[in-house]
């Protein structure tokens, strides 16, 4: 057998995951481009030289306050590494720490319990500031109709802050990117604001209807790096959300930029690092949503990965029984490998060790093939493709972006 060692459990391991294929088997391991962590030096130059922005120290002068959003656990931004700096830049424009507020924006994600806070931005500043999670069915402010007559809630602990950040990450999410003004939308909206965004905002419009609630809101300056396969800080973008956030999409289209195979019979994509629960197994699979090339062979399979150690996860607008969940219940997996059930099934098969069967189908219905380990998944494709297949595996999937 040959291996590939894959990164796993992100927040809750370090030690990889051993897939195992036949030797036969000509096996493809797609890794983005990437770089080297930036440094001390790297994110000090970031938030010298903003973009569209001044710097975050002379924003600071004369306001009173400060709030900083840190998105949710969900997301592997080391939160604990860039918060010094921008503490550090209030602090020269005269907002110490005691005038400052952290808040978990978690959107329609759980709240965070201690241990969240303290993975997300380390046991000092656990210990030390005024830290909050976002609640979304309380504590809002109404803030009008956006131009999609979507009605706005915000956190209001968030809109009393006389200088606004988001502390979020530049990601793939197949033709766009995550980060800049999300961390407001979903982050920090309220349900009804979340759900009606992730019902009816047309797909064309998801990113330019972010920023706008983002400029209702007020906020003022993001800091958002981009990683690499060692979630190390590869680049780093701050200053004026909407222009820094651009930059983010350039640098993450050439840096997450990776080679999709054409013809694979088999395409093993992993979620790290989003792989904390089952709900966003889809993330896995974004470099196969962005790819213009045909990659799969005819009777390809998808062969998706999630470590899950949060198991089923929580999401008060997608979780089990929620319109959105009705509404897109089989639309993932039709759209990869064909539309009836059976061909479904037998072409998606979920790897996912943190999960039973029933959650899955509680969350999927017949989407997918479920296998709780490894062997079930190779003796699965094995009986299908037999001596000879060839296989890519997107070892980080739900940070890789295609590059063609």
């Amino acid at each position: 057998m040959q291996t590939v060692s894959i990164p796993w459990a992100v927040w809750y391991s370090t030690t990889k995951f051993d897939l195992t294929f036949p030797d036969a088997w000509e096996v493809i391991v797609s890794e983005m481009k990437g770089g080297p962590d930036i440094g001390d030096a790297g994110i000090r130059r970031a938030l010298a030289e903003p973009i569209g922005a001044p710097p975050l120290r002379r924003l600071a002068r004369g306001r009173q306050n400060a709030v900083i959003l840190v998105d949710d656990i969900s997301r592997p931004t080391p939160a604990y590494r860039l918060l010094p700096y921008v503490l550090e830049e209030l602090a020269h424009g005269g907002i110490d720490e005691e005038r400052v507020i952290v808040i978990a924006a978690t959107g329609t994600h759980r709240p965070f319990a201690r241990a969240e806070w303290v993975k997300k931005i380390g046991l000092e500043y656990t210990e030390r500031l005024d830290i909050r999670s976002h609640n979304p069915c309380e504590n809002l402010a109404y803030l009008g109709l956006s131009s999609l007559r979507v009605p706005v809630w915000v956190n209001r602990d968030f809109m009393r802050a006389e200088l606004k950040i988001g502390l979020g990450m530049i990601m793939p999410r197949g033709n766009s990117f995550g980060g800049g003004s999300k961390i407001v939308l979903p982050g920090v909206c309220g349900r009804d604001t979340i759900s009606a965004n992730h019902n009816y905002c047309p797909g064309a419009r998801f990113v330019e209807h972010t920023q706008e609630v983002g400029r209702m809101a007020g906020l003022d300056y993001i800091v958002n790096p981009l990683l690499n396969g060692d979630l190390g800080i590869m680049a780093l973008v701050a200053g004026e959300p909407i222009a820094a956030y651009a930059c983010g999409c350039d640098l993450g289209r050439d840096l997450y930029g990776t080679v999709v195979p054409e013809g694979m019979d088999i395409a093993v994509c992993n979620a790290y690092p989003k792989d904390n629960d089952a709900h966003q197994i889809s993330l896995a699979r974004v470099p196969l949503y962005g790819t213009r090339r045909r990659a799969l062979a005819p009777g390809g399979t998808v062969v998706t990965v999630s470590a899950s150690p949060e198991g089923a996860g929580y999401h008060l607008v997608m979780g089990p029984g929620t319109f959105f969940r009705d509404r897109t219940g089989r639309e993932v997996g039709a759209a990869l490998t064909g539309g009836t059930v059976k061909e479904v099934r037998a072409r998606n098969i979920l790897f996912c060790p943190g999960v039973n069967a029933a959650e899955v189908r509680l969350l999927y219905g017949d989407q997918y093939l479920f296998c709780k380990t490894w062997d079930d998944v190779l003796a699965a494709l094995v009986a299908r493709y037999g001596a000879t297949a060839r296989v890519g595996v997107f070892p980080y999937g739900a940070l890789q972006h295609a590059a063609a």
